[in-house]
């Protein structure tokens, strides 16, 4: 393993640099040693997701590959359960799902049904249960485009430009609306209505103009009411046709920041500093941006410009007694003058060169005062790579400056921590740099041909090579037609851009694989802009010294488990009692025993996704008058998307090109959704519907949960309180989840059959009673919120009794089933899918039907063999263009790689 190098390496220099530097090594040894062990006690791991492609359509299957690695990027065998989450743009979640790690990987897929899915933005994260102890910053997390070429029936696009005149502000928005085929709506009657904080605050009637565009201008009495509004417009094809759309106003008014990031972390007197800065507009995107530096007299100091995403950098002197500041003009016309940081008149920088190829060269320079106050002193340089000490060494304070190169070859690719502390573990200054080594590891495709014809065989084969030899590795691949799904590869998150980066840095990175592709010198420059503008995720030096160490809650899984109690049925715990688990449909069968606190565990056990499970007790004193209590199980919660800034406002827009071709692949589908009769009468379920009291709310829930999801339950509130999607319970009470996150702690209006009751209520609901429940996030005309002052309803709706059936003995059953047996449906592993890959052997079966798939191959399981090698086949359909093959993943070692080969159907 690499750890133990890097660590070896740590050791060796302190020694060397200490017999060269000073006497005394026990505060740099005491850091290393208790850095070593946070990276030994409390290892953290690391997910990415490799998916066919950047974005999708209603209808389609999303497939994806899922690697998991330590802090070190090495193939993690510490998890053996990974958890997926399919996560609305209104922070709901939609689909969670669970899958088995085998040898260090996963793979699955999501489907997205037509009935289920509708256009919008999504986000999938991706963890493990260890990864629950640490920051959700942690987790792997992407946003996931998906358009709707089956159901919409309305094709529009908006721009928003808000404004404020003195202190009304207001937003002039234009909506074009077009229908599948591209012709306009025009001279159409459109209703709309302002929402915000769900209140309508302004509504209206409009008219399409010849384009079928429509003009409007928003206003409200503050900002913050538009910022937080949705535009809803229903647009009147004809009098019995009613189309609605809804249109999110956030970050429609321009708005600017700019921070400044002085090299080393400070501004010092007397000290020629570099100072980057970074440039963002409202989205979070980056802004061009350039100006002057002035000081407090006016003089101009230093001129300033953007080289890459609103990030650059600039010199400054800073002397005593002056300020600075700088007078900017943004990108988007916007001016404004920001103040830099206030110098210190003592103190050190660290500047670091990281241009050459083989070495990082260091400089740290002190002002006269500090080196007044701190001359001989000893200080330290440490460097850490992924969390692993690979450097360190100490020095006395003899000079205000002192130099030193380190060569790249002591570290691994990735981020490098250079820190320099005081004898008694202070931080001082502190640099980060990436060392990128092109040395390691290669990945290459080939194919037999250049140029295809449509649904012609392709014959291709990995290569997979480290230090230029062969090796075994991990990977996977997936050919997608480039001219339907066009993407910007510098957007693309790819194994490099997220193991190296995004899971090392905080907060949003713009473009991250921009840094990794067609490497040159601006690049390299462009990339040590993001070290010096974006901050570390790393267990901070400060909690290691002070021995703050991560609480842990959340152990490993090795595999699905079941534990809990057995309990007589006056709460006493049962020791010895004997339990049975059995699940039916993978033929799964197990036996244990409960300790002396009655404590039981079935571990390892092999069940899929919503399959029903049976757990019996037996006791030699008391069969059925026991309980069997089941232990629940955490659940990350969900806070706001960090990939905000890469939302798309219209994507029907945005991915025209994919939605015209996936109309043409499901055109057969949406002809049979629209022929299909149905000729027997449907089961009615109960419903908010059924009360008027409820009535203003939405149609559809956000969430649905059937009786079947409570099957086994013996006390319905406990079972509720972990199936209730997107809502939260503290404090004896349910909370949206993401308002309850905002610090804003509102509960949600329960009702029971269109009766308002509190969550005490719910103790007395028999869990065989209900029919089924419905939760609303939002509370659309607020009918519910503002009568009860309430922030989201949950619904729970009864079985209809039918009039005039006999009850029969199984049905009391039913009612009331043995506390000692408990029948329940838990989540378990996803049943896996393989890609169907056509094969058109004959000249019959070229001809027939149409094959419009816009990913045509796609494989998990791609393993290299000794001679690093892998042959694969699949043919094209009958799309022609640029065909794009990617493949990725580790070698046998963890050495990262990425590869894109491309080739043409003509």
């Amino acid at each position: 393993m690499k750890i133990s190098r890097f660590i070896f390496l740590a050791f060796f220099l302190v020694f060397k640099f200490a017999f060269l530097f000073a006497q005394d090594t026990i505060s740099l040894n005491n850091l290393i040693d208790k850095s070593q062990k946070i990276v030994q006690d409390y290892p953290y791991e690391k997910v990415y997701l490799h998916f066919d492609k950047p974005y999708y359509a209603v209808g389609d299957t999303i497939w994806f590959k899922a690697y998991v690695a330590t802090g070190q990027d090495q193939p993690s065998d510490l998890s053996k359960v990974l958890y997926v989450d399919l996560i609305a743009e209104n922070d709901t979640l939609v689909r969670s799902m669970k899958l088995p790690i085998v040898n260090t990987s996963a793979y699955g897929s999501i489907t997205l049904e037509p009935l289920a899915y509708k256009s919008g933005n999504y986000r999938i994260r991706a963890y493990t249960y260890w990864m629950l102890n640490f920051s959700e910053d942690l987790f792997f997390s992407k946003n996931i485009p998906i358009g709707d070429a089956i159901n919409r029936k309305i094709i529009t696009n908006i721009s928003l430009n808000g404004e404020i005149n003195g202190t009304s502000p207001f937003i002039n928005t234009s909506i074009s609306y077009q229908d599948q085929d591209g012709k306009a709506f025009a001279n159409k009657k459109v209703s709309w209505r302002l929402i915000s904080k769900f209140e309508t605050i302004a509504r209206g009637r409009e008219t399409t103009d010849a384009s079928g565009k429509l003009s409007l201008k928003l206003s409200a009495n503050e900002k913050a009411a538009l910022d937080t509004g949705v535009l809803e417009t229903i647009l009147e094809v004809d009098p019995n046709r009613l189309i609605t759309s809804v249109f999110p106003l956030k970050n429609a008014f321009a708005d600017t920041d700019l921070q400044f990031f002085p090299e080393g972390g400070e501004l010092i007197q007397n000290i020629s500093n570099k100072v980057a800065f970074k440039a963002i507009q409202e989205k979070g995107l980056g802004l061009g941006v350039k100006g002057e530096v002035l000081d407090n007299t006016g003089k101009v100091i230093s001129k300033l410009e953007s080289q890459h995403l609103g990030m650059g950098v600039f010199a400054l002197l800073p002397e005593a007694g002056k300020t600075y500041s700088a007078s900017l003009t943004f990108a988007n016309g916007i001016k404004k003058t920001v103040p830099l940081p206030v110098s210190k008149p003592s103190g050190l920088t660290l500047s670091v060169v990281n241009s050459t190829p083989s070495s990082v060269m260091i400089q740290i320079s002190a002002n006269q005062a500090f080196y007044n106050t701190n001359k001989d002193k000893n200080f330290y340089l440490i460097a850490r790579s992924k969390g692993v000490i690979a450097f360190a060494a100490q020095a006395a304070l003899n000079t205000m400056t002192i130099g030193a190169s380190i060569p790249k070859n002591k570290f691994p690719d990735g981020i490098l921590q250079i820190t320099v502390f005081t004898t008694k573990g202070e931080p001082l200054a502190e640099r980060l740099v990436f060392i990128k080594r092109n040395t390691i590891s290669s990945l290459s495709l080939s194919s037999d041909k250049k140029v295809y014809g449509t649904r012609q065989a392709v014959k291709m084969n990995v290569l997979a090579k480290t230090n230029n030899v062969p090796v075994e590795g991990n990977f996977s691949i997936s050919v997608i037609n480039e001219s339907k799904v066009p993407f910007n590869e510098d957007d693309e998150t790819t194994i490099l851009s997220s193991f190296l980066i995004s899971s090392e840095l905080q907060g949003f990175i713009e473009k991250p694989n921009y840094y990794f592709q067609q490497i040159n010198e601006k690049k390299t420059a462009d990339l040590d802009l993001l070290m010096m503008t974006q901050g570390y995720r790393k267990f901070s030096y400060k909690d290691i010294m002070a021995g703050n160490e991560p609480v842990i809650s959340f152990l490993p899984e090795q595999g699905i488990e079941f534990s809990g109690i057995l309990r007589t049925s006056n709460g006493m715990p049962v020791s010895n009692g004997s339990l049975k688990l059995v699940v039916p449909e993978s033929r799964f069968y197990a036996e244990t025993k409960s300790n002396l606190k009655g404590e039981f565990k079935f571990e390892k056990v092999v069940i899929t996704d919503s399959t029903e499970a049976t757990i019996s007790a037996r006791s030699q004193t008391a069969a059925k008058n026991m309980m069997i209590m089941l232990n629940g199980s955490g659940f990350p919660t969900i806070a706001s998307n960090k990939n905000t800034a890469e939302e798309k406002l219209n994507i029907d827009s945005a991915l025209s090109s994919y939605l015209d071709n996936s109309k043409r692949q499901y055109r057969m589908i949406t002809q049979m959704l629209q022929e299909v009769v149905v000729k027997a009468t449907a089961i009615k379920k109960s419903s908010h519907m059924d009360h008027p009291s409820l009535s203003g709310l939405a149609t559809v829930p956000d969430h649905l949960i059937d009786s079947e999801r409570f099957q086994g339950c013996v006390i319905f509130l406990n079972c509720l309180q972990s199936s209730a999607s997107g809502l939260i319970f503290s404090d004896n009470n349910f909370y949206v989840t993401r308002v309850f996150n905002s610090g804003l702690k509102v509960p949600v209006q329960i009702f029971y059959d269109g009766m308002p009751v509190d969550v005490n209520y719910l103790n007395n609901v028999q869990t065989a009673d209900v029919d089924n429940v419905e939760i609303f996030l939002k509370d659309d005309l607020g009918l519910v919120n503002r009568t009860y002052n309430t922030n989201g309803v949950l619904v729970i709706n009864s079985k209809k009794t039918e009039k005039g059936k006999a009850v029969t003995a199984e049905d009391l059953k039913k009612l009331f089933p043995p506390s000692n047996v408990l029948t329940f449906k838990p989540q378990g592993y996803i049943k896996k899918r393989e890609f169907y890959t056509p094969k058109y052997l004959t000249a019959a079966s070229r001809t027939v039907g149409a094959d419009y798939r816009s990913t045509v191959y796609w494989n998990p399981r791609v393993f290299t063999d000794k001679d690093g090698t892998m042959a694969l086949e699949f043919y094209n359909g009958d799309n022609k263009g640029t065909y794009k093959a990617v493949v990725e993943g580790t070698d046998i070692d963890g050495n990262l790689s990425r590869f894109i080969y491309r080739y043409k159907v003509e």
